[in-house]
């Protein structure tokens, strides 16, 4: 995998079989020189790992169960949420170069959605060593050529979308190059990532019903603040900054 001017020494590393090709990372990243880019990619993730204590559901063989690794060290710790644009940003334009659609948004902070349904989740953690981030791990689950899902009433997937048998390796690559070219934006231009990652918001400047700390309120996302975190507006002006622990959306209840 090393084609890109700015993955040049990227490798890809194919594991048959793994519990969480974050957690594999996570164990040999301290002790092994991984160079910047290089993909830890599995046919069969046992126990994958989603937000919180939430988990992956993927059938062997049938979906993209992979972990890029970076060195953002040019990048300022408060500034960690960049990343997350460039891996949801990637990942949304994969979605749409396969279906030949643009319609795949963000959940905040890092799902993708196809209209109201999860087709890829990311979950990214960031190793920071005095005031730079020496490391970062981010792994990509996205829905290719599996149909059913029993765990996951929402999922959707390339081939329920698009009627096809995907190539996971070609969506891996198509992900690699999109990845690159977002990462190159980080460095040269974060406005820009910004703006597209607000362009790309789920519910964004629609009133639809959150949890928030255990109160339903009807609000608008209007954006995220500096530091990722989401903000909203409800009906009557008040407005509202939510971590991720902090609100649930959207709310059936």
């Amino acid at each position: 995998m090393n084609n890109l001017s700015l993955f040049t020494e990227s490798i890809l590393y194919e594991i048959p079989e793994v519990d969480s090709t974050n957690k594999y990372v996570e164990s040999i990243i301290g002790n092994t020189s991984i160079p910047e880019g290089s993909i830890i990619f599995t046919h069969n993730q046992t126990s994958g790992i989603g937000q919180g204590e939430n988990k992956w559901e993927s059938e062997p063989y049938k979906n993209l169960n992979a972990t890029v690794v970076l060195k953002p060290v040019f990048l300022n710790p408060a500034d960690q949420f960049y990343l997350t644009m460039v891996v949801s940003l990637a990942t949304c334009d994969t979605v749409d170069f396969f279906l030949d659609d643009s319609r795949t948004l963000i959940k905040w902070p890092n799902d993708i959605y196809y209209g109201h349904r999860k087709i890829a989740g990311i979950l990214i953690k960031n190793f920071i060593s005095g005031s730079n981030i020496s490391n970062t791990i981010a792994g990509l689950g996205l829905n290719i050529n599996q149909t059913e899902f029993k765990n996951a009433p929402l999922a959707i997937s390339l081939k329920l979308l698009g009627g096809l048998d995907y190539d996971i390796k070609s969506v891996l690559t198509k992900w690699h190059v999109l990845l690159a070219q977002y990462y190159l934006k980080l460095k040269e231009d974060k406005n820009t990532l910004r703006d597209l990652y607000l362009s790309r918001m789920y519910l964004k400047d629609q009133y639809a019903d959150f949890l928030i700390n255990n109160t339903k309120v009807s609000a608008s996302i209007k954006g995220i603040d500096q530091h990722g975190q989401l903000e909203l507006t409800d009906s009557l002006g008040i407005k509202y900054t939510c971590g991720l622990k902090e609100i649930v959306f959207p709310f059936i209840g």
